[in-house]
């Protein structure tokens, strides 16, 4: 039972996470206009994770992440502290992150962690690719409804983040995951 809520948790912060990066502002376009913020590149941001925490008291303790912004964008409001939504001066990339904490085993996590994602996109998949960048580790996938569309899913002890990006091209969305980890740093709230 404790897996199974370990497991589920992190799916369905992400199932929420897609919903604002994909759904949500789309909806709230029509109605009101979009709120956002600019952020200067380097500018660093906290995310305060959600999920149960771990039941193990040798586990990781903690429960955010902070990352630096890869370049000048504007954050859109989400209204939630664990997921962040910028886009790109030109309005051409689309970067989403969502944090969780409280993954005992990423090997079941992970994979969980795309079926949100694949909610939206059910193509979405692991491309065989993985991202090892700063303190994070994980898994590349591709969103191919999305033009340019790529995704990780990575953690760092008990926190674990998924991060989407929609642009130009594929490998550019790769390279900005790798930055945006890069930058990352598991934290305590």
């Amino acid at each position: 039972m404790v897996r199974l809520v370990h497991s589920v948790v992190p799916a369905l912060a992400t199932v929420g996470a897609l919903a604002a990066i994909a759904v949500v502002p789309a909806v709230l376009n029509a109605v009101v206009p979009t709120r956002e913020t600019a952020v200067a590149a380097g500018a660093h941001i906290t995310l305060t994770a959600t999920g149960f925490g771990s039941l193990d008291s040798n586990a990781d303790p903690n429960n955010a992440v902070t990352f630096a912004v890869p370049e000048a964008m504007r954050r859109v409001a989400t209204g939630d502290e664990s997921r962040a939504l910028f886009r790109s001066e030109d309005g051409d990339t689309r970067l989403g992150i969502s944090a969780v904490y409280g993954i005992t085993d990423f090997d079941v996590a992970g994979p969980r962690m795309l079926l949100p994602i694949r909610a939206s996109d059910p193509k979405a998949h692991f491309d065989g690719g993985t991202v090892d960048a700063g303190s994070f580790h994980g898994l590349l996938c591709v969103l191919p409804k999305v033009t340019g569309g790529v995704c990780a899913v990575a953690n760092s002890g008990d926190v674990g983040v998924t991060i989407t990006v929609s642009g130009s091209t594929p490998e550019a969305g790769r390279a900005l995951i790798q930055t945006v980890l890069e930058s990352s740093r598991a934290v305590q709230a």
